[in-house]
Parts: structure tokens; sequence; C-alpha cells
């Protein structure tokens, strides 16, 4: 009879260990999915500062372009 407890106990202590490890699987993934949205988005923000910072570039490149035209 001690010999089923035993059985048991060990039985539930593998289950708890294998819900643990799902959990702890689920938990980095979901890291992982947010590291890379971040990622994601920063890059997608950087792109946009690029684009801005040329587009203003080239405004003043042609408005120094014109000023020397105009001389």
């Amino acid at each position: 009879m001690a010999s089923n407890r035993s059985q048991g106990g060990i039985q539930q202590l593998l289950a708890a260990e294998q819900e643990a490890q799902h959990i702890v699987n689920a938990a980095r993934s979901a890291k992982l999915a947010r590291l890379k949205q971040a990622k994601e988005e920063a890059e997608r923000e950087i792109a946009e500062y690029r684009a801005q910072v040329e587009l203003d570039f080239q405004k003043k490149v042609a408005a120094v372009s014109l000023y020397l035209l105009s001389l």
C-alpha cells in the first residue's frame, strides 16, 4: 500500500514538473515574440527617421542650390 502511495506521489510530482516545464516554455515563447515585435517596431521607427532626415537634407540641398544659382 505504501508502494502505491509512493508511486502515486512520484507520478504526481512528474506531472507537476511537466506542467511547470510547459508554463516555462510558454513564457519563453511569449518573451521571444515580444522581443521580435519590439525589434521590428524599432527598425520601422529607425527607417522612418532616416527617411525624414534624408528628406530634410534633400530640401536643404535644393534650397542651397537655388540660392547659389541666384547669385
